[in-house]
């Protein structure tokens, strides 16, 4: 049992996923905080992600992950290794859009939104990882 609420309890680390699902979990956290500032996160998404299409798609996923979510979304500073339950979760969610698992991001959602939500989420985040994906092939222009 106590091994059960240790594993429960435990927070994952960043580092621990792929590189386009820290790209998300980064921006969502930037776009929230940004938003509880009262600034436009846009610019700053865009140069991080070094796409103002990435940036349109994450702040539209997050805006609709703040409309639906059930509770408050949990982040932590931008600094933290460490992710809230809420971060992880959507961490699987942009690994599932990545591989395409449409049926994985529903498991992840189900006990949490209506399916209809859950489904339009992961297009959200498919469409947002895609946005991530393709401009991190894009040669990076210092200055430019």
């Amino acid at each position: 049992m106590t091994k059960d609420l240790s594993v429960l309890f435990a927070f994952r680390d960043l580092r621990a996923f792929p590189l386009t699902a820290m790209h998300m979990i980064m921006a969502m956290r930037l776009c929230i905080l940004f938003g509880q500032a009262g600034r436009d996160p846009l610019p700053d998404l865009a140069v991080r992600l070094r796409s103002m299409e990435a940036a349109r798609r994450v702040e539209r996923i997050v805006r609709s992950i703040q409309h639906n979510w059930p509770e408050q979304f949990l982040v932590h500073r931008p600094c933290c290794l460490a992710l809230s339950p809420d971060e992880a979760l959507l961490g699987d969610l942009t690994v599932a859009a990545t591989q395409g698992d449409e049926s994985g991001a529903a498991l992840l959602l189900r006990d949490m939104l209506p399916a209809e939500t859950a489904r339009h989420l992961f297009l959200e985040a498919v469409a947002a990882a895609g946005a991530i994906q393709a401009a991190q092939l894009q040669p990076h222009r210092p200055g430019a």
